[in-house]
């Protein structure tokens, strides 16, 4: 399986064995997060406008290859990174949850929507989407799961709150923050779903 990584800015802590034998794209800003925190990266991506000189000289000391996007364009640079790994079988973009600019995490959620490929992380959470049956994660405190369509037919056990069988519409947040106990599994008859794993915000 060919894997790729995204880095953006706003992920504080890098987990290097998770990226280790990923394809490195560190994009915009997020190429100098690379590059401060000792991480050479396959591709960095971005119009740059956020950066100085200095501070992109140290990117391109950390980069293979470097693609300086014009900043007047019609998708954002992580749109753009995304295309490029279109090869790729499975994408993981670290960081791009929350931030102070929430319309760009909007953006991603609308990328993670449209390709199934697509995952994103950061120091607290993990969001996917799936239309198979899996044994979710059993690492984080919190899991939530909602509908991305109205047909969606879903059981949950080894669940806090189970379901069988359950009609799950899009506008339906039945499902946020449940608990996993023992062997759970998310069965999906029909549809997809996307999973929001976070840990307890108290930490």
């Amino acid at each position: 399986m060919k894997k790729a990584s995204i880095i953006l800015f706003n992920i504080k802590n890098i987990n290097k064995d998770l990226i280790k034998d990923t394809f490195i794209v560190g994009c915009d800003r997020g190429a100098l997060n690379c590059a401060s925190n000792d991480i050479f990266m396959d591709l960095a991506v971005g119009d740059f406008d956020s950066v100085n000189e200095v501070e992109f000289e140290l990117i391109k000391k950390y980069s293979k290859k470097i693609i300086k996007l014009n900043p007047i364009k019609d998708s954002t640079d992580t749109q753009y990174a995304i295309d490029y790994l279109k090869d790729y079988d499975e994408i993981t973009i670290y960081g791009g949850i929350k931030g102070k600019r929430i319309e760009h995490f909007y953006a991603n959620m609308i990328d993670l929507y449209n390709n199934k490929k697509l995952r994103m992380m950061d120091d607290n959470s993990l969001i996917i989407t799936s239309e198979d049956s899996f044994n979710p994660l059993t690492n984080y405190k919190f899991i939530s799961i909602f509908s991305l369509s109205n047909d969606t037919i879903i059981s949950l056990k080894g669940f806090k709150y189970e379901l069988d069988d359950f009609n799950l519409l899009m506008n339906n947040p039945l499902g946020i923050s449940n608990e996993v106990s023992n062997n759970p599994l998310i069965s999906i008859k029909k549809g997809r779903i996307l999973v929001i794993y976070s840990n307890d915000d108290k930490r």
